[in-house]
């Protein structure tokens, strides 16, 4: 069904149908030359004052408000602690309709281009198309990635903006029963944010007591399903940078979840061998977070170190998805993807 904007601009131009005829009539090919066409024309009519004026006006034309110097530090840590992982210099863009496809994005928050390609908006993505590539092999695959990613959702949130930093890394392998490829794959993630966590002080950032939370996605849609809360609902309220919105949501509709709750398989195999490894960090299975729920599939994490200014934020948030599962067609295969936001973390972290 076309929008309001574009049913005002089919009557203006008195060519009904004329959105369904670009989007599934003509062949790829045609509309990206016909698209091609256009830009060309409006290109050679726009002058360099003009060009200043839209940089001016757009803050995501601008240049990242961090120095690149920290950027760089910040990646150097982050290498490091991922040292178990492949690093790959990942491609500006990736196939148009990728986001949406797996991970179930709105193309609005997308930079779209006009050969058939967009913008990443999530680094995680290509590296699943590269995972799910190399798993032909059959081996295992770890990758990591620094990328700076674009989303074009209105962000009113200081320290936010339309274009970031991101340090991802994801893991691609075969199930192999008991959910021993989950919990192992947990546990690795988790100990490179916290690693780098400790690492980052000599860049000159504070991320202190750090706390990790695991939530079993499955049960807590079982949970909200019996109160008669659905998917849809949660993804069209929830926004995972607008903090404290899970709490709301569940206060509004008069439910109560355990935020410390008892689970024997991660308690057993997660969270004692990260409390013995890193005694600095709170760990715990909060089944009230419903960021993320119906976008992983299984466990999630997200690590939420104190900042200089007090304040808590989730910085690394990851989890399980059925991406290389569908990509592949194959039920038995499983992807871990978390990421951390560099950016974010040098603006807010600088110790003080």
């Amino acid at each position: 069904m076309p929008s309001k904007i574009t049913q005002r601009i089919e009557r203006e131009l008195q060519l009904p149908g004329l959105v369904d005829a670009l989007a599934t009539r003509l062949p790829p090919s045609d509309l990206r030359s016909l698209l091609m066409e256009a830009y060309r024309e409006r290109a050679s009519t726009i002058q360099p004052p003009a060009t200043l004026a839209h940089t001016d006006r757009d803050p995501l034309m601008t240049p990242s408000a961090v120095d690149a110097r920290s950027l760089m530090a910040f990646d150097l840590a982050a290498f490091a602690a991922a040292r178990g992982f492949d690093a790959v210099d990942l491609s500006p863009v990736c196939p148009l309709g990728a986001s949406f496809s797996l991970g179930g994005t709105n193309q609005d928050h997308l930079l779209t281009t006009i050969r058939n390609a967009e913008v990443l908006g999530d680094s995680t993505i290509a590296m699943a198309l590269e995972a799910a590539r190399r798993r032909r092999s059959g081996e295992l695959v770890r990758l990591c990635a620094s990328h700076r990613v674009i989303r074009l959702q209105p962000f009113d949130v200081p320290g936010f903006s339309p274009h970031f930093r991101l340090f991802g890394m994801v893991t691609a392998g075969r199930d192999r029963g008991s959910m021993l490829f989950e919990t192992d794959q947990l546990v690795e993630h988790t100990g490179v944010y916290l690693r780098l966590f400790r690492s980052l002080a000599s860049a000159g950032l504070t991320l202190r007591n750090p706390l990790v939370e695991f939530t079993d996605m499955s049960a807590l849609e079982a949970e909200l399903a019996r109160a008669g809360i659905t998917q849809e609902e949660v993804r069209d309220r929830i926004r995972a940078h607008r903090l404290g919105e899970s709490e709301r949501f569940l206060s509004e509709r008069g439910i109560a979840l355990p935020v410390d709750a008892a689970h024997p398989l991660l308690e057993a195999r997660v969270l004692t061998p990260l409390r013995a490894e890193f005694p600095e960090a709170a760990v715990r299975v909060n089944q009230a977070r419903l960021e993320g729920l119906g976008y992983y599939r299984g466990f999630a994490l997200r690590i939420s170190p104190e900042a200089p200014d007090g304040n808590r934020y989730p910085v690394a948030d990851g989890g399980f998805t059925d991406w290389t599962a569908r990509l592949m067609a194959n039920r038995k295969e499983r992807l871990l993807i978390s990421g951390i936001g560099s950016e974010f973390v040098c603006k807010k972290y600088r110790a003080e």
